[in-house]
């Protein structure tokens, strides 16, 4: 897969992984092991655990974990599409310099409100129990002085493009809307939802639970290159 023109990336599919390039980032940008193994951490949910055999080799681009300009070149042993962009987007982020904040709003049909975390455990302890997955949902904010109109569509684009299990991609007050008038909306918050299928290969119990750190990965990789 290929994206972008301010900051490119490029995923292929390798012979035991994924081997991701990210072009054109500045010289200088700290980049370091633990920046990578924080975000890809972020998978781990109860239930679900990251291969323990993946591991990064960096071919180019970064040395003495700092950018030097050229392109960064990673093979992702064991890696996948997905968790490759996760890579492009600590990279994305360094860049940025803006925060992006996503967080479940929904596992199975239960608001993720703290008064239902107990609720939640016990329908995730179910899914690991049978072997099976829920649907869920989760919100991506962004920064305020971002152009929505211009997000919209890549983000969209390169989310269904990736994840096969999104449904939906809303943004606002997403269907809401329909209930407003030109008059009545008033001005439009700077968020993303994001409904999610059961994982086809029921592997993750709720995948908002687990990919929050894609969806953000995605949204910095976009907004980079607005």
């Amino acid at each position: 897969m290929e994206y972008g023109k301010k900051l490119r990336v490029e995923i292929d599919e390798i012979v035991d992984g994924v081997q991701v390039a990210v072009m054109n980032v500045p010289e200088g940008i700290s980049v370091t092991a633990l920046d990578f193994g924080k975000a890809l951490a972020e998978r781990k949910v109860e239930g679900y655990s990251p291969n323990p055999e993946e591991e990064i080799d960096v071919i180019s681009g970064i040395k003495n974990e700092m950018t030097t300009g050229e392109d960064i070149v990673f093979e992702y042993i064991k890696g996948t599409k997905i968790s490759g962009m996760i890579l492009a987007g600590v990279i994305a982020k360094k860049v940025l310099k803006k925060n992006i904040c996503v967080y479940p709003i929904e596992v199975g049909g239960i608001s993720t409100d703290e008064k239902n975390s107990a609720y939640i455990k016990i329908a995730v302890q179910k899914m690991i129990e049978t072997g099976d997955a829920m649907g869920s949902v989760t919100e991506v904010n962004l920064p305020f002085d971002i152009e929505i109109e211009k997000f919209k569509g890549d983000f969209a684009g390169l989310a269904f493009s990736l994840i096969p299990e999104i449904e939906a991609v809303q943004y606002g007050v997403g269907i809401k809307a329909s209930k407003k008038t030109a008059q009545t909306i008033g001005a439009q918050p700077k968020r993303t939802e994001v409904t999610f299928a059961p994982h086809l290969e029921k592997k993750i119990p709720a995948l908002a639970l687990s990919y929050n750190i894609v969806l953000e990965s995605l949204a910095a990789i976009v907004l980079v290159n607005i």
